[in-house]
């Protein structure tokens, strides 16, 4: 798929999209990440960081500006860090969400067909 958004993803979060977890993707808005190429529609490939193999493959179904990873404007938290709030994973959140002004935050409805799988060895 020639115009498709690639998200690299840590091992965690991209178990959660694999397990149908994790519907929503959250990014610092930057040139890489803002309205103009996170827009419903559009194709996404999800990999776990950049390995050649395993990706998941998606479309962009909605999208949001907010000010905070915590997103009190939708109500989505839950499937964008379906984590136990004793995680540690919410530090890292915690740190991420002090480097940016704004977030996008994107909804990803997985195309179940094109999921490639990993083989476990």
């Amino acid at each position: 798929m020639k115009d498709r958004l690639f998200v690299p993803l840590n091992k965690h979060w991209y178990d959660l999209f694999l397990e149908g977890k994790k519907k929503w993707e959250i990014r610092g808005l930057s040139n890489r990440f803002n309205r103009q190429t996170v827009r419903v529609g559009r194709d996404v490939e999800l990999r776990r960081g950049y390995a050649k193999e395993g990706a998941i493959w998606g479309k962009i179904v909605e999208v949001h500006i907010v000010s905070t990873v915590y997103i009190p404007i939708i109500n989505v938290l839950e499937e964008l860090f379906p984590i136990p709030k004793s995680s540690p994973l919410w530090d890292e959140i915690q740190e991420y969400n002090a480097k940016y002004s704004k977030f996008i935050v994107f909804k990803i409805e997985v195309n179940k067909n094109m999921t490639i799988k990993e083989t476990k060895s």
